[in-house]
């Protein structure tokens, strides 16, 4: 995982601390009790941040990112088969929302959240 895989919309932005494939949660049951899932998926990623200065540049890409609409992100690749090798996969149509900030510790933020939804992966 080098510093330059992560991307959106071909602009670097700072490499995650943590990153992972959120689960689905079923929106309906089928006839035979399986549970039905959304097509699409969402990633979340998570910064340790030490100091305003983090979350400040975290804040700025995503108002630079926020006003071009619907994105292209590069994220670790959802495997759909067996065997399938890690590397990144370029996801269109993805939505960001606004990074989470907190908790603070005395003055100081201690994590960000961001959570990028409407990633299909099939």
């Amino acid at each position: 995982m080098g510093a330059n895989d992560w991307q959106v919309n071909g602009n670097v932005y700072k490499a995650p601390t943590q990153g992972r494939w959120v689960p689905r949660r079923p929106i309906d049951v089928q006839g035979d009790n399986r549970p039905i899932y959304s097509e699409v998926r969402s990633f979340e990623l998570r910064w340790r941040i030490f100091s305003y200065e983090d979350w400040s540049e975290l804040q700025f890409f995503f108002d630079q990112v926020l006003s071009t609409g619907s994105h292209v992100s590069r994220l670790p690749t959802y495997p759909l088969t067996t065997g399938a090798a890690y590397g990144f996969t370029e996801y269109s149509g993805t939505h960001w929302s606004e990074p989470q900030i907190g908790p603070f510790f005395e003055t100081f933020p201690t994590q960000a959240v961001l959570i990028i939804g409407n990633i299909v992966v099939e």
